[in-house]
């Protein structure tokens, strides 16, 4: 009978992959970011930078920050011992120090990622 056999990765090794991998999205989402901001504003036109226009930037924007938020998924599931430690009260003091952080970067980033939808929009120059 045929076996496949399926490479295995160590989890330290994964969690390097998967770390490696974000900060790459995270990159890739910046710089999408600060090109859509600045570069390409909106009623830009058809300007377009290495031949694609907003809309098309405002994709990759999208789907680099679609997989970013999966890669930060699967980094939260190779910490969930920890996490589940920490919450329990067990963890070293160290570990106390950088689950309070963890949780105040946490706290800040919900907050940035709500702002936009409870912030007041404004229409100018609209005739």
């Amino acid at each position: 009978m045929f076996k496949l056999s399926i490479p295995t990765m160590k989890k330290p090794e994964l969690i390097k992959l998967v770390d490696f991998l974000s900060f790459l999205g995270l990159l890739v989402m910046m710089s999408t970011g600060m090109l859509l901001k600045f570069s390409l504003p909106p009623r830009s036109g058809g300007n377009s930078i290495w031949g694609m226009t907003r809309h098309d930037w405002g994709d990759i924007h999208f789907y680099a920050s679609v997989v970013f938020l999966l890669l930060m998924t699967g980094h939260l599931f190779l910490h969930l011992k920890f996490i589940k430690t920490a919450l329990r009260g067990r963890a070293s003091r160290e570990s106390s120090y950088r689950l309070a952080v963890g949780l105040a970067c946490l706290i800040v980033l919900l907050a940035l990622l709500f702002a936009p939808l409870v912030s007041p929009v404004s229409i100018e120059g609209r005739l």
